[in-house]
């Protein structure tokens, strides 16, 4: 069932997100468009749960979330010969850690993503660990709703994905100072290298397999 609803990061097993250039504001719609329908249209592959589809503010990419029930479902479609963008793609990602409150009930008005690699599963943990630590005790920017650590399952890469109420309150804490102290963990820590990031809006959400 295609929704307008933002996915839950933490419910599935296994996380698949990939990133797309696709070079415009009514391409970025049409590609989203036709994989809603063709994953609609049909039956999904066993164990896929949801897809959620986000688009670059500058239209040029498309961010994709395909969660899986688990690494096995994900690995077993793999075998089957599944291999295809948006429910598919190197690497795949497990739920490490998250910064939430339990009594969240605010609805997120943009994802933003940065992504690390990193030299092994060791790594993955130690810097995550250190960026947590380094968050104010106090609480954080207001507009901040919650940051979750995805962590490959190769080891090689972190992916920090954070809900905030919009694009201009990430902006404000950003140039405010906020996140002065995560971004001396994210220079300052051997082996690790940030990739790339990015502010996303919600396109299009599939809820499948009754997730």
């Amino acid at each position: 069932m295609a929704t307008d609803r933002f996915p839950d990061i933490a419910r599935a097993g296994t996380a698949v997100v990939g990133t797309r250039y696709v070079g415009g504001h009514d391409r970025q719609q049409l590609v989203v468009d036709a994989e809603v329908q063709a994953l609609d249209g049909t039956s999904p592959p066993r164990g896929l749960c949801a897809v959620s589809w986000f688009a670059s503010a500058d239209g040029e990419t498309l961010l994709s979330l395909a969660q899986w029930e688990s690494a096995v479902a994900y690995d077993a479609y793999l075998r089957d010969g599944g291999y295809a963008a948006p429910v598919a793609g190197p690497p795949s990602y497990g739920l490490y850690r998250s910064m939430a409150e339990a009594d969240e009930t605010r609805v997120p008005g943009c994802v933003i993503t940065a992504a690390f690699d990193v030299d092994g599963p060791e790594r993955q943990r130690s810097f995550t660990d250190a960026v947590i630590d380094a968050q104010p005790a106090e609480g954080g920017h207001p507009g901040a709703i919650s940051a979750h650590f995805l962590h490959s399952a190769d080891g090689s890469r972190v992916l920090l994905y954070t809900e905030w109420t919009s694009v201009e309150a990430h902006q404000e804490a950003a140039e405010s100072g906020h996140h002065d102290k995560g971004h001396e963990v994210f220079s300052g820590t051997p082996g690790v290298r940030l990739t790339h990031g990015g502010r996303w809006r919600l396109c299009r959400a599939l809820r499948l397999g009754g997730a």
